[in-house]
């Protein structure tokens, strides 16, 4: 089994994370990507990392208190051209929609975090769900969230979804925490990986030492902020 090789919010080595000029070299480029979901006042679902906006943007305050039309004056920066308060080729915070036409019909896998773990955001999961009807993606998605509450919500509107759930911390009976909430996998750091035969997929892994662990143990998948060399160094080594 071939480790799956996910962009992490695209890819911040060479675009700012989370822009489309990132997912749409990824889709040219690469196998699988990840990113996360928010929703504005207006609960339009919009793609950035974090709940604020002050760390990626030339703005600040949450995402949640924002509605749409505002927040669509707002740009993307990245930490080097933020001392100049450049903006980055005129980059908005991408919506949900603007990020599924870039990899709409492809083959690249898509892993949709939804970002609850610090608010719920009533409603994301349908709203989430909703918006996929409209497009055709080739390869099964993965859902994954910090919240298993959001994950049991998804699983009671559709029970065959690819569930993960996201931890930071050592998970002392994966099996059975897999297994209780309908999941199909565990999203795990570094540091937390378990030493079971059941799917997981580690972030966020920049290192070459540690990916070739994880490639020879065929770790399910791997997110990293440079799929290019993480795939190079998967082919060089045969996994």
């Amino acid at each position: 089994m071939s480790t799956t090789i996910f962009g992490h919010r695209g890819m911040p080595v060479k675009f700012v994370e989370n822009s489309i000029s990132g997912f749409e070299y990824l889709a040219q480029n690469g196998e699988a990507v990840e990113f996360d979901v928010h929703l504005t006042k207006d609960n339009v679902p919009v793609i950035i990392h974090d709940e604020k906006l002050d760390r990626t943007t030339d703005s600040s305050g949450y995402i949640k208190d924002i509605n749409f039309a505002d927040l669509h004056a707002i740009y993307l920066v990245n930490d080097e051209n933020r001392k100049n308060q450049n903006k980055i080729h005129d980059e908005h915070i991408p919506t949900f929609d603007d990020v599924l036409a870039v990899f709409n019909h492809s083959n690249i896998q898509l892993n949709i975090e939804l970002k609850t773990d610090q608010f719920e955001y009533p409603g994301i999961e349908e709203i989430v769900l909703n918006t996929l009807k409209d497009y055709d993606f080739k390869q099964p998605i993965v859902f994954s969230s910090f919240n298993i509450q959001t994950l049991n919500r998804l699983y009671q509107i559709d029970n065959t979804l690819n569930l993960a759930f996201l931890s930071p911390f050592k998970i002392l009976d994966p099996e059975k925490v897999i297994s209780d909430n309908h999941l199909q996998a565990l999203h795990l750091n570094y540091e937390s990986l378990s030493e079971t035969n059941i799917e997981q997929r580690i972030w966020t892994v920049n290192d070459e030492e540690q990916m070739k662990k994880l490639f020879s143990l065929q770790m399910t998948g791997i997110f990293t902020d440079d799929f290019e060399m993480a795939m190079q160094l998967r082919e060089k080594l045969g996994n």
